[in-house]
């Protein structure tokens, strides 16, 4: 690697992790509302006879969209559960082979499925797809997931070439 291309890598490298804590943090705060959500309904529906209407419907989409904002840091960080006991034994090359086949896999998923669900969004878009009962537009969750792939994908390809080199995540064995 020339001195420009190591230089441009390590600077790519806080924008990429600042991007993977911020859809973090917002998967949290996504997460947190929906809760919120779910107790207020469940006691308006047990106190008052009125739950939120629509209530489940936010609740699909929020955890489709929350949970998919922590894939890149989860990737980036090494927090994927790794069933190691058939490799146990291997030598350590072999499983850094292993690890960035693994990562490769990952970033080629989260590349495909951001493609897809761009194009899914798109259609769902052009159509005016809307949840039954609040009509909300279901493009929208798809142009919030599209980003959290294509960010997942580039994650896997960067713990790919850290696995080869036999660098640990960030935060792993601190």
């Amino acid at each position: 690697m020339t001195a420009d291309g190591a230089r441009s890598e390590r600077a790519a490298a806080p924008l990429l992790d600042r991007a993977c804590r911020v859809l973090a943090v917002t998967g949290a705060l996504v997460l947190f509302a929906l809760a919120v959500i779910t107790v207020v309904s469940v006691l308006g529906r047990y106190l008052f006879g009125r739950p939120i209407h629509g209530d489940f419907e936010m609740v699909e989409m929020g955890c489709a969209v929350g949970l998919s904002l922590f894939l890149p840091y989860c990737q980036l960080r090494g927090g994927n559960v790794i069933v190691d006991f058939v490799t146990i034994r291997a030598p350590r090359g072999f499983k850094r082979i292993l690890d960035a086949a693994g990562c490769l896999l990952i970033a080629f998923s989260g590349a495909v499925l951001a493609w897809r669900l761009g194009l899914g969004g798109i259609d769902l878009y052009r159509y005016n797809d809307q949840t039954m009962v609040l009509q909300i537009n279901t493009w929208i969750a798809y142009a919030v997931l599209v980003p959290s792939f294509a960010l997942l994908g580039l994650a896997g390809l960067v713990t790919a070439r850290r696995a080869l080199k036999g660098e640990s995540p960030p935060g792993v064995g601190d």
